[in-house]
């Protein structure tokens, strides 16, 4: 009787996890090729890496210290969060007080306006040491990447960035 009780908590369990991860999936497929920007619900932008590559660089020394992959360290070269959203409506803080960032394996990240705003706090990241991040297929980290200045840790340095939200 227990053992039957503990297989049906556990298939209940299950299925409870599969129900939420379809119910937090983001609408629509995502796209690791582009970049896209959504203000209040709605894509305002959509940026290849040929055009993030044309906004002003930015370069950041930093190591990540990651507790699920092989920590990263080295240069990182991108564009600052705020120059992107920016380059999408430079009036992209009237539609939100937080930034999400969306990875096309589903992990979801945030910061505020106030960090997203702050000098070169946050950088979408496209290349380390002068090399591509390379896509999730090849092992990489990328092809865009959020790297964070004022982070220890790298809980919030999304992986394989294809959407933000502003919210």
């Amino acid at each position: 009787m227990k053992k039957k009780t503990v297989l049906i908590i556990l298939a209940a369990l299950a299925l409870a996890i599969a129900l939420l991860a379809v119910l937090n999936r983001p609408a629509g497929q995502l796209d690791a090729s582009r970049l896209e920007i959504y203000l209040d619900g709605q894509l305002a932008a959509a940026f290849t890496m040929e055009q993030v590559r044309e906004l002003p660089a930015v370069e950041l020394q930093k190591e990540i210290v990651s507790a699920n992959y092989e920590n990263q360290s080295g240069l990182f070269t991108g564009v600052a969060l705020r120059t992107l959203l920016s380059a999408a409506d430079p009036d992209w803080q009237s539609y939100g007080q937080m930034v999400a960032t969306r990875a096309t394996d589903g992990f979801v990240s945030a910061f505020s306006a106030e960090e997203v705003a702050a000098d070169d706090n946050i950088l979408v990241a496209y290349a380390l040491d002068g090399q591509p991040l390379g896509s999730e297929e090849e092992g990489g980290a990328g092809p865009f990447r959020i790297v964070i200045r004022d982070d220890a840790f790298g809980n919030r340095s999304t992986r394989w960035l294809c959407r933000l939200e502003v919210q």
